[in-house]
């Protein structure tokens, strides 16, 4: 077995299940989670970036939240905003209310995906993997104060593009 290979295993054996919760969680399709960790194995087996990587698990975490968002960019989804008298009985409220904030993080991780890749990692540090600043700092080499600032600066550019799109869809629904 080669040593990158080696070296791949050995850091799936140690972080396999964060990075394959990292995916689940950007993807939200366990079958497209599958996929992705093989492609991840082959990426980093067969890369040198890897082979030279300061930080293996930095190295290997960069390229699964890529390949996830590079899958999400793939992705022909067209968002439909639901309405929300569509159940009236309250059990069904409760369904409608799941797929309505479903919707939501799907709809908040297809923006990001347009989101250079260092805002997308301190996002998805951050609200995904609910890392504080100084942790985030520390994998990604930068100022927790910078990556505070931006992430703020991300969210406020999000929340606008949110507000427009809601905006838009009641002004076509009256």
């Amino acid at each position: 077995m080669k040593d990158n290979q080696k070296k791949t295993l050995e850091l799936l054996d140690q972080h396999g299940e964060s990075l394959h919760r990292l995916l689940s969680r950007l993807t939200r399709c366990e079958h497209t989670t599958s996929d992705l960790m093989q492609e991840l194995f082959i990426r980093l087996s067969g890369g040198r970036g890897f082979a030279k990587a300061l930080n293996p698990y930095a190295y290997a975490w960069k390229t699964a939240a890529n390949l996830a968002f590079d899958w999400r960019r793939k992705q022909k989804i067209n968002f439909e905003y639901l309405d929300p008298t569509m159940l009236s009985d309250e059990s069904s409220q409760h369904t409608l209310e799941q797929m309505i904030q479903q919707e939501q993080i799907n709809r908040i991780l297809h923006i990001t995906c347009g989101f250079n890749e260092l805002a997308r990692n301190v996002i998805v540090m951050r609200f995904i993997e609910q890392k504080s600043y100084q942790q985030i700092a520390e994998r990604l080499g930068k100022n927790p104060d910078y990556l505070r600032s931006l992430c703020s600066k991300k969210l406020k550019h999000l929340q606008t593009i949110l507000n427009k799109e809601i905006s838009s869809h009641q002004k076509g629904g009256e």
